[in-house]
């Protein structure tokens, strides 16, 4: 009796882990992607945004045809790591809410926000963005759009707003 109760101990020590670990992986639920191409405003780089993706947890990727041009506001909400861009012009510093962002503008570009909490604001023509993890989606304006690897379809001319990711 004392071996059936010491077996059933030491299996529920080693099991108390995994349990405690498949646990947590539903907490934070399955990460969504949203994929938008050719995205485009009617007001140009000082227009409404065409795309504002919120990312509480994941990661922005984007470029800007060479000859297109567009304007990418990054806003820094929590996270360690900085926005970045390749082959914009220089960024600029901007604000929202009190919170530091940087502007990136120009034709033929790239950018990134990894691994943080960001807000970013897509305005201009030509932009391609490729948005994975947890957060909200507001878009509207000329372009097509994919969420969870669904069919493309054109991006709405009212805001529409969707949540990509469970939990």
């Amino acid at each position: 009796m004392r071996r059936i109760l010491l077996s059933c101990a030491i299996l529920g020590v080693l099991t108390l882990p995994a349990a405690t670990a498949s646990a947590d992986a539903n907490a934070t639920g399955k990460p969504g992607f949203l994929v938008v191409r050719n995205a485009a405003n009617n007001g140009g780089v000082n227009g409404k945004p065409a795309v504002r993706v919120v990312m509480q947890q994941g990661f922005v990727l984007g470029s800007v045809g060479k000859k297109d041009e567009a304007r990418i506001d990054v806003y820094q909400l929590g996270g360690q790591s900085a926005p970045a861009a390749a082959g914009s012009e220089p960024s600029k510093p901007v604000q929202w809410h009190g919170l530091p962002g940087r502007e990136f503008n120009g034709s033929g570009f790239r950018f990134r926000a990894i691994g943080g909490f960001y807000r970013v604001e897509v305005r201009g023509f030509g932009v391609y963005l490729f948005a994975g993890g947890h957060g909200n989606v507001r878009f509207h304006g000329e372009g097509t759009y994919s969420i969870d690897g669904g069919t493309f379809r054109s991006l709405p001319g009212r805001i529409l707003k969707r949540r990509i990711g469970q939990g």
